[in-house]
C-alpha cells in the first residue's frame, strides 16, 4: 500500500476529485462498469434480504478490519451496527412467521429494542413446539441479552452520546472482532436454520 506521507502535496491535489468535478451528474446511476454496478429491488423477498445483507456487510467488514484495510478502533462502532442491525432485522422476521404459525395476527414491531422481541420469539417457539430442546436458545440468549444491555435502543455504535449528553458504552473497553464474529456467526447460523425450518413449516400449511 502507498505511503501518502511520501507523495508530493501537488501530487495529490492534482488527483484530488471535488464536488464540482462532479456537477449535474445524479448520485445513483447505471455505470458502463457493470462490474460495479449493484442491483436493487431484484428479490420478492425483500424483508430477508434486508435481514441477511447487514449480516453480509458485517463479516466484510471483520474481513477488511483483519486485513488493516480498516481501522479496528473506528471500525468497531460500524461492525457492531451492522450485526446488531442484523440480528434485529433477523428477530423481525422470524417473529412475522413465527406468529402466523400459532394463529397470530401480524405485528409491527417498530421498536429496536432486543429482548423483547427474543423474549416473544421465544415464547412462540415453545407453543410450537414444547418438545423442541433449548440448548441452543438457553446459549443465543445469553449473548443477545449482553448485546441488548450495551445497545437497548440501537444507538450505541451510531451516537457517540445519548440524547441526554451522557457517553455511551460506558465501561467497554476493549472488544476482539475475531471472537465477535465467531459467537455471531453461531448465532445466526442457528437462525438461519431455525427460519428455513419455519418456512418449512408456513409452506406446509393448509390454504383455505
Amino acid at each position: 500500500m502507498t505511503d501518502k506521507s511520501q507523495i508530493p502535496l501537488d501530487s495529490l491535489l492534482e488527483n484530488t476529485r471535488w464536488p464540482s468535478d462532479f456537477a449535474g451528474l445524479q448520485l445513483f446511476i447505471k455505470g458502463e462498469d457493470w462490474q460495479h454496478n449493484a442491483m436493487l429491488n431484484w428479490s420478492n423477498f425483500r424483508a430477508d434480504l434486508y435481514a441477511f445483507a447487514y449480516k453480509d456487510a458485517a463479516d466484510g467488514l471483520v474481513e477488511a478490519m483483519a486485513d488493516r484495510k480498516v481501522p479496528l478502533d473506528s471500525g468497531i462502532y460500524p461492525l457492531l451496527f451492522l450485526y446488531r442491525h442484523a440480528l434485529e432485522l433477523q428477530l423481525k422476521l422470524m417473529l412475522s412467521t413465527v406468529r402466523n404459525l400459532t394463529g397470530l395476527k401480524p405485528r409491527n414491531y417498530d421498536k429496536h429494542s432486543l429482548m423483547p422481541m427474543w423474549s416473544e420469539f421465544r415464547k412462540l417457539m415453545k407453543d410450537l413446539d414444547p418438545s423442541q430442546p433449548e440448548t441452543e436458545i438457553i446459549a443465543a440468549h445469553d449473548f443477545i441479552r449482553q448485546l441488548d444491555n450495551v445497545d437497548p435502543d440501537s444507538m450505541a455504535f451510531r451516537y457517540a452520546t445519548t440524547k441526554h449528553g451522557k457517553e455511551h458504552l460506558p465501561g467497554v473497553t476493549h472488544i476482539n472482532i475475531r471472537h465477535l464474529r465467531d459467537v455471531l456467526d453461531s448465532i445466526f447460523l442457528w437462525l438461519k436454520g431455525t427460519y428455513g425450518w419455519l418456512g418449512e413449516m408456513e409452506s406446509n400449511q393448509p390454504h383455505y
